[in-house]
Order: C-alpha cells, then sequence, then structure tokens
C-alpha cells in the first residue's frame, strides 16, 4: 500500500446485524412473560433453597384446601408477588423458614437465585428482592415452645 492510497475497509455496526440479544430470530414481534409465570418460576426456585420450608403463610385450614383446589404452579407460587417490567422486576416473597437454618444466609441464597433464575429464564434483571419471614417450621422430634 502506497502513502496516500485509500483502502475500503470493512466496518462493524450493531445496526447492520440483523440480530440481537432481545429478538435472535430477527422476526419482529413483542414477548411479555404474565406475573403469574414469574411468580411460578420464583416459587419453584425458592422451593429447593435448603432452608426454606414453603411460600405463603404460615398453614391453617385456609392453606390446605388452597392448595387441594389450585394448579401446582399456583401453589408454587402463593406467597410471591411481583411488578415486572420489560427489563426488569420487583419480586416479593413471604417464606416460612425451617428452624435451624440461619435467616440472613439463606434470604441471602433465595435473593441470589431468584435472580439468577430471572436472568436466565426470562432475561429479567432482579431490581429489588424483598423477602418476609413469616412463619418458622420445627422440625418433627425438635421441642418447640409455644409463644402466648
Amino acid at each position: 500500500m502506497a502513502d496516500g492510497e485509500i483502502v475500503a475497509a470493512e466496518i462493524f455496526h450493531p445496526d447492520a446485524f440483523p440480530f440481537s440479544t432481545d429478538n435472535p430470530s430477527g422476526v419482529p414481534g413483542a414477548t411479555k412473560v404474565e406475573p403469574n409465570v414469574i411468580a411460578a418460576i420464583v416459587g419453584h426456585v425458592v422451593g429447593n433453597v435448603s432452608g426454606v420450608d414453603r411460600l405463603g403463610n404460615t398453614g391453617g385450614i385456609l392453606r390446605a384446601v388452597a392448595d387441594t383446589v389450585r394448579s401446582s404452579a399456583a401453589a408454587r407460587a402463593t406467597g410471591v408477588g411481583v411488578e415486572a417490567g420489560q427489563r426488569e422486576a420487583i419480586i416479593d416473597l413471604d417464606v416460612v423458614m425451617i428452624y435451624g437454618h440461619r435467616i440472613p444466609s439463606v434470604v441471602q441464597e433465595v435473593r441470589e437465585v431468584v435472580a439468577q433464575e430471572l436472568f436466565d429464564q426470562i432475561g429479567l434483571v432482579a431490581k429489588e428482592i424483598n423477602v418476609g419471614v413469616v412463619g418458622i417450621e420445627f422440625p418433627s422430634g425438635t421441642p418447640s415452645r409455644g409463644v402466648v
């Protein structure tokens, strides 16, 4: 190449590429994931965290009746509140813990697995994950203290 000679070069420009991470197929359209679907996914993953007994209220006859009527996805979503936009979500959880597990550690693990699952499954970033510990379950054989 001589001095002053102009050489044509291809320059990659992101707008020229037909695919994006939001729509890898290049086919136009919108995707909306309903809050109840997000809640079911969150409920499923939280149920696998060691130290969490279940989501939702502390139990009783109403819970037993509701669990027999609801689908398994709806049952997993009990105790989960969702506010979701196109890219971010705020999750509110009510959990019943298992006695003997360190609550701050379990809550931190819940936040981590929920955030990762939301990103992996739906592409949402967890803006907030609020966890309310609404009860404690004592394993059978563990003496519990009655609170009056």
